[in-house]
C-alpha cells in the first residue's frame, strides 16, 4: 500500500485499520492516551457513530510539509507525522485523562477511495456532533509578530485579551487587562492578532466547514486559546462600531496602531457562510466566496461547498456527492454547467480578466478554482458581479438556451451559446497595472489612439476626439452611477479603483471603444450573447484546434472574457443585428 505524497502521515504498511460502516454512520476515534509533556504520544482506534455516546473532539488544522522525522504510536505501530499534526496532537493531549478526537489524515484510510468519499460526504455531521472543535494555528511564530521569543507569548494573550475586550468579556471597572495596560503592549497585541490572520489556517479550504459546522470551537495558539464565538462577538461589534459608554475611551485605546478590518473580514465571512446550511447563496456566490483559499485536492474545492449546506440541498445537480473517482477537470466542467443553468445567464463567465489556468485540460470557458501564485491572480468577479446588474447588453435577444448547451456533435468540453457578432478588435493597449497613476493612464490612452489613427488613417477626422473623450471617460470611471456606491466608496470611485487593473483598452475596426481582459489582441471578436448582459470577447480558432483537419473552424473561439463598451451597455446593439443571430462554439 502506497502512501499519498501529499498527506500529512505516513502510517506503517502492515497497519491494518479498523473496518467501518459509513452506510451506518460510523467514523474511527482515536483515542490519545494521556501522557505528560515530553512523552511519546500512544494512540489506538474505536469505531462509533458519528451520533453515538463517545464524546469526542475534532481538530481544525493544516497538515504542512513532511519534513521532519515526529512519530507517534498507532496501534502500537509507528506512524511519521507532520511537525504541525504532532504539535497539535502534543497541544491537545491530556496529561491525565485519555482524549477521543477525530482528525482526517489518521480516521480516514486515505488509501480507500470508497471509504475517503463516504466519510467526506458526511463531514458536516462529523464536525456538528463533536463537543468540541481545536481550531489549531499552529506554533507561535515570534518573527512573525516582530517580538523576541521571550515577548511572544505575551503578545498572543494581549491578542486574546484584544478580542474579550471587544467581545464585552474582559474589561472590569472600564480598565483593560494587565496585558494591555501600556501603549508597548498594545502595539505587540495588534501585531499578534496580524500574525494570527496570517497563519496558513486561514488559507485552507477544509477549515471553512471546520469552522462552521461545530457548536463550539476554540482557537488554540500554541499554548494559548481563546472562544471562536468570542472572536465573532469582537468582530461583529468591530463591524457595528457600536458600543456601551464606558467602552469608548477603551476602543480608542485598542485602536491606536490601527482599524481591525484585517481581523473582521475574516471571520465574518466564516460567521456568513455559517448560515449556508439553512439558507444558501447562489453555488456561484459560494464557491467564489472562499476561492482564495487552497486545498491539496483541487476537487476539494467543490466539495467543501458541499458540506456546508443541508443534506438533500441539490446545490449543483452534477455533483449530487464527493466522489474521488471523478478527474477534476471532468468535475469543474460540470460544475460550470449546473452554474450557468443556475443563474439562467453566463454571469458564471465574468471576471477572468484572463486569467491563466492551472489544471490541465481545461476548456477556457470553464472556472479554473484551484489557487494561482498570487502575481498570476487576474480575476475580479465580485468587482464585475457589482457592475453586472446595472447593464442588458443582451435586451431583445432570446433567453440562454440551456438545454443546447452541449451537444453530440461537439462534445461537453464545448460550450454553445447563442448571440450576434458585434466587431473585431483592431489594436489593444498596454496592459493597465494595478499601481498606475492618472499620467500613465494618460499616456496609455495617448498611445493606443496613436497606433489606431497608425492603423487606420481614415478615422482621424471622425473619430480621434471621440476615442478621446470615451477613452477618458471609461479610465475615470464616468460610466458608473454615482449615486450606487460599494465598499464605502462611489461608483466612479470603485471602478477606478477596481475595474481598470489587468485590464486593456481597445479600439474596434469599426471604431468603438472599451475596456477587455489581459488578453485582448488583435482580431478577437465582440459578440453579445443571449444571457449576457456584457458583450463577451471571443478569440477565433484556427481550423486545427476545432477537433478534426477537415472540420470548418467557422464560429469557434475561445473566451477571453467579458467587457465593456459604451453605448453597447443596454442592448442598443441588438436590433441591427437581430436577424443574424447565430450559436457560436467555446472550446
Amino acid at each position: 500500500m502506497e502512501t499519498d505524497p501529499r498527506s500529512p502521515v505516513v502510517l506503517a504498511p502492515h497497519l491494518e485499520f479498523l473496518p467501518i460502516d459509513s452506510s451506518r454512520g460510523q467514523i474511527r476515534l482515536l483515542q490519545i492516551a494521556p501522557g505528560r509533556t515530553g512523552a511519546p504520544i500512544r494512540c489506538s482506534y474505536q469505531i462509533s457513530a458519528v451520533d453515538g455516546d463517545v464524546p469526542y473532539q475534532t481538530l481544525s488544522y493544516v497538515w504542512g510539509a513532511m519534513d521532519g522525522n515526529k512519530m507517534i504510536s498507532v496501534e502500537g505501530t509507528a506512524a511519521e507525522v507532520t511537525d504541525n499534526l504532532f504539535a497539535a496532537l502534543t497541544r491537545i493531549r491530556h496529561a491525565a485523562e485519555p482524549r477521543h478526537l477525530w482528525v482526517d489524515a489518521l480516521c480516514i484510510n486515505q488509501q480507500d477511495g470508497d471509504e475517503k468519499t463516504a466519510q467526506v460526504n458526511m463531514m458536516h455531521k462529523i464536525y456538528a456532533n463533536c463537543v468540541q472543535c481545536n481550531l489549531w494555528m499552529g506554533n507561535i511564530d515570534a518573527a512573525a509578530i516582530g517580538v523576541g521569543e521571550a515577548e511572544a507569548l505575551e503578545a498572543v494573550e494581549g491578542a486574546f485579551s484584544i478580542a474579550r475586550v471587544l467581545g464585552a468579556e474582559e474589561l472590569v471597572d472600564s480598565q483593560l487587562p494587565p496585558q494591555l495596560a501600556s501603549s508597548n503592549q498594545r502595539l505587540h497585541a495588534f501585531k499578534a492578532l496580524q500574525a494570527l490572520i496570517k497563519t496558513q489556517w486561514w488559507y485552507r479550504i477544509w477549515t471553512v466547514q471546520e469552522a462552521t459546522s461545530p457548536r463550539n470551537s476554540v482557537v488554540l495558539w500554541g499554548p494559548a486559546s481563546v472562544p471562536w464565538s468570542t472572536m465573532t462577538v469582537a468582530a461583529e461589534r468591530l463591524v457595528a462600531n457600536e458600543w456601551p459608554p464606558e467602552y469608548e475611551e477603551t476602543v480608542s485605546d485598542l485602536c491606536e496602531h490601527g482599524w481591525y478590518s484585517f481581523f473582521t473580514a475574516p471571520i465574518l465571512s466564516l460567521k456568513f457562510a455559517s448560515a449556508w446550511i439553512e439558507n444558501p447563496d447562489p453555488p456561484l456566490d459560494m464557491l467564489w466566496r472562499f476561492r482564495h483559499r487552497d486545498s491539496t485536492d483541487p476537487r476539494d474545492k467543490v466539495y467543501v461547498i458541499l458540506n456546508l449546506v443541508a443534506e438533500g440541498t441539490n446545490l449543483l445537480p452534477s455533483v449530487p456527492s464527493s466522489d474521488y473517482t471523478v478527474d477534476a477537470a471532468v468535475l469543474y466542467r460540470r460544475v460550470m454547467l449546473d452554474l450557468l443553468y443556475h443563474d439562467w445567464g453566463l454571469r458564471p463567465l465574468i471576471g477572468h480578466r484572463g486569467e491563466p489556468k492551472q489544471l490541465p485540460n481545461i476548456p477556457s470557458w470553464v472556472i479554473d478554482w484551484t489557487l494561482l501564485p498570487r502575481e498570476l491572480e487576474f480575476s475580479s468577479f465580485w468587482e464585475h458581479n457589482n457592475f453586472w446588474f446595472w447593464y442588458t447588453a443582451d435586451r431583445g435577444l432570446p433567453s440562454l438556451d440551456r438545454d443546447a448547451m452541449t451537444s453530440p456533435e461537439f462534445g461537453e468540453n464545448v460550450l454553445n451559446v447563442n448571440g450576434v457578432f458585434f466587431d473585431k478588435v483592431l489594436l489593444s493597449s498596454d496592459l493597465i497595472a494595478e499601481d498606475d497613476e492618472d499620467d500613465r493612464l494618460q499616456e496609455i490612452i495617448a498611445s493606443v489612439i496613436e497606433k489606431a489613427l497608425a492603423e487606420e488613417p481614415r478615422y482621424r477626422v471622425i473619430s480621434e476626439v471621440y476615442w478621446q473623450d470615451t477613452l477618458e471617460s471609461i479610465v475615470d470611471g464616468s460610466y458608473a452611477d454615482e449615486d450606487s456606491g460599494f465598499e464605502g466608496l462611489e461608483g466612479d470611485e470603485y471602478w477606478r479603483a477596481y475595474m481598470l487593473r489587468n485590464q486593456r483598452l481597445f479600439i474596434t475596426e469599426n471604431g468603438a471603444v472599451g475596456l477587455g481582459p489581459s488578453g485582448t489582441s488583435v482580431g478577437d471578436e465582440v459578440w453579445i450573447l443571449s444571457g449576457g448582459r456584457s458583450p463577451f470577447l471571443l478569440s477565433p480558432l484556427p481550423s486545427d484546434g476545432v477537433g478534426g483537419k477537415d472540420r470548418d473552424a467557422s464560429f469557434h473561439y475561445t473566451l477571453r472574457g467579458d467587457v465593456f463598451i459604451p453605448g453597447v451597455m443596454k442592448g442598443e446593439a441588438i436590433d441591427s443585428r437581430v436577424g443574424n443571430q447565430r450559436f457560436v462554439h467555446i472550446h
